[in-house]
């Protein structure tokens, strides 16, 4: 009977896969001999939906989460975005004592839960996204999907400091991932879907669908952007916010605050903004990658890799209560940061303490292995940082009447250039405070931050330039020069050595520049080997 019913099972598999893959072929050529952007628009609208409704599901759960573990069980009412039911300021907690309990017992779950069923899915998952993407574009398990959402709202949602784009970047890509799989995409179409499915996801759960579609293009890399994907992620993206906002709306998530530079005084300010927001993005990736390494190192045991993240919460629920903007997403005091009105009742001390708190809460929480985004945060600690230098400066007369424009350059110049992704970043704050006007201080701030900066980066898969990419094709003839006729059996003469000069020695193979054998059979790439479709899924 057993063998009956795997011998069913597997040709009822057998049957969709092929059922799959021929629907595929009609709307994708699977060789790859044609790439073009017309082959790619319904894969890539059907990417986005997917990708959408992944967001979509998670935004859900993470308000289910949030009203009723940190609101209706520990009495604690954080700041809340004009996106997620309207915007509202922070009340004093009923219960103190229960917020670290709840943040405890909610990264307990989520850490068990993930363990369980996949453990990939802990973490803060974009950096996660972006290695599957360079060196196994079809092995990202279905699974994951459901074991990220479901663990980073309870993360989040009981009070751990975290994001929702790693989520959200990890869930889309493995739909993309998937949906590659089944339809037998190459592996160059691949990694296109998995980066689309990334793009629209963030741009969706941001309502930032441009800011989203250049993420993908420059997340993968530190120095090179990839725009071959562009016009693609643009078709993704646009369809994942088209199907968050059928769900949540279509306004900004940080509603639309208004303000100005406030003249040369307030240009000074911007690039103030820019040079201390880049120390502090600094600062963000050692702090997180110093918990991360260590954790790693020491809690190699399962009772360990459990415990880690348990007592981390135990601890960020304390700083939560010290700290405004530390528990949850944070979102909601950025959107606080921009009204001269909040900023000028908050005390000083808070305002200087919200950036280190933020930074101290986020690497406990993820980099202890809690399941959450770091990207996020990242832009907590810029608006920070912003509203910091505008309350510094404000006494001395600088500083512009509104916050808005330090507040956002500050959650641009601290988050972009240690993402190595400047320009997605700029576009997602000026669309998530719907003001296109803050492109120009942004790109500014971030030129400045760029300088601190340096090579820091926040996301350790990402590859120097896209010539490392594993698997990278040659240069078209077009950008290598003019080609001689080849003879048979010759190569293509675009993939020969140079000559060697007279009396030197004969090039090898492992000198640094010599293009790679066409001819040569290599061994495979461990990195490469997938597993069976039925273990992934």
């Amino acid at each position: 009977m057993k063998t009956g019913s795997r011998k069913s099972r597997a040709a009822r598999e057998g049957t969709t896969r092929s059922w799959s893959r021929a629907l595929a072929a009609r709307v994708m050529p699977l060789d790859g001999t044609d790439d073009s952007l017309a082959r790619w628009i319904v894969p890539a609208v059907l990417i986005g939906v997917v990708a959408g409704a992944g967001a979509a599901a998670l935004f859900g759960l993470l308000h289910l989460c949030t009203g009723w573990l940190l609101e209706s069980v520990a009495g604690y009412w954080p700041y809340r975005t004009s996106a997620d039911g309207g915007f509202r300021t922070m009340d004093d907690s009923v219960r103190p004592w229960a917020v670290p309990l709840v943040a405890a017992g909610g990264a307990l779950v989520a850490t068990v839960f993930a363990l369980w069923l996949a453990p990939e899915a802990r973490g803060h998952g974009t950096d996660a996204a972006i290695a599957a993407a360079h060196h196994d574009p079809t092995g990202m398990r279905g699974r994951v999907t459901v074991v990220k959402l479901v663990a980073s709202a309870l993360t989040i949602g009981s009070g751990g400091s975290g994001g929702t784009e790693g989520p959200a970047a990890q869930i889309s890509a493995a739909f993309g991932s998937v949906i590659a799989r089944r339809t037998g995409m190459s592996r160059q179409q691949a990694r296109t879907a998995l980066v689309i499915g990334l793009a629209a996801g963030v741009g969706a759960i941001f309502d930032a669908p441009f800011g989203g579609a250049l993420l993908g293009a420059e997340l993968l890399y530190r120095r090179s952007i990839d725009a071959r994907v562009l016009p693609k992620a643009v078709i993704a993206a646009v369809a994942g916010w088209l199907v968050f906002g059928a769900c949540y709306g279509f306004a900004p998530v940080l509603g639309r605050p208004e303000g100005g530079v406030g003249g040369a005084g307030g240009l000074l300010l911007v690039v103030l903004v820019g040079f201390a927001a880049g120390g502090a993005g600094r600062l963000y990736t050692a702090c997180f990658y110093l918990v991360h390494t260590r954790v790693g190192e020491r809690a190699r045991r399962l009772s360990a890799r459990i415990a880690a993240p348990t007592l981390a919460a135990l601890l960020v629920g304390g700083l939560g209560l010290l700290v405004p903007g530390v528990l949850g997403t944070g979102y909601g005091v950025m959107e606080a940061l921009t009204s001269r009105e909040l900023l000028l009742g908050m005390p000083l001390a808070v305002v200087l303490a919200l950036p280190v708190a933020k930074i101290a809460g986020t690497a406990l929480s993820v980099g202890s292995g809690g399941s959450g985004g770091i990207f996020g945060p990242g832009m907590v600690v810029g608006a920070g940082v912003g509203a910091a230098v505008w309350r510094l400066a404000e006494p001395l007369g600088i500083a512009p009447h509104s916050p808005l424009v330090p507040v956002a350059v500050g959650m641009a110049a601290c988050l972009g250039p240690v993402a190595h992704a400047p320009l997605g970043v700029t576009v997602m704050v000026a669309e998530m405070l719907g003001d296109a006007s803050l492109l120009g201080p942004g790109l500014l701030a971030v030129l400045a931050a760029s300088a601190v900066t340096g090579g820091t980066t926040l996301y350790r898969s990402q590859l120097d330039r896209m010539e490392n990419e594993p698997g990278t094709p040659p240069a078209p003839p077009h950008q290598a020069g003019p080609a001689s006729p080849p003879t048979a059996p010759q190569r293509p003469p675009l993939l020969l050595p140079p000559f060697p000069e007279p009396g030197s020695a004969p090039p090898r193979d492992s000198v640094a520049g010599r293009p790679p054998d066409p001819l040569a059979v290599k061994p495979p790439d461990p990195l490469t080997v997938k597993s069976p479709d039925a273990l992934r899924d």
